[in-house]
């Protein structure tokens, strides 16, 4: 099963999405859940570090995990906005795997 924990701030504003596991929805290389997901988080991740010029995963995050975290020390807030903002489209994108396939995807939020 793929777990997916997302942890907000006092706010409810996305601070972190962590994504481990595999679906076993479809054999190895086959499995469309599995791809889904790791399309959605590692788009999005690729996306913000292309877009920002920050890293917001470790490069060694290991098989079957995504940890996307708000870097630390930005003090732009319009850009910090605009990382929350897609750390939140990510979010929900997310939430609506886990809603479709819950026997494959599980989503926490914190």
């Amino acid at each position: 099963m793929i777990r997916i924990e997302v942890e907000r701030d006092g706010q409810g504003e996305v601070e972190r999405v962590l994504i481990t596991g595999h679906a076993n929805y479809g054999e190895y290389g086959r499995d469309i859940v599995c791809a889904a997901v790791s399309g959605i988080s590692i788009g999005m991740v690729n996306a913000i570090e292309k877009m920002f010029g920050v890293q917001v995963h470790a490069d060694d995050d290991g098989d079957g995990k995504v940890d996307c975290r708000l870097p630390k020390g930005l003090d732009d807030p319009e850009k910090i906005a605009k990382i929350r903002l897609l750390m939140e489209a990510m979010a929900v994108s997310l939430r609506n795997m886990a809603d479709e396939y819950p026997d494959y995807v599980k989503m926490i939020e914190r």
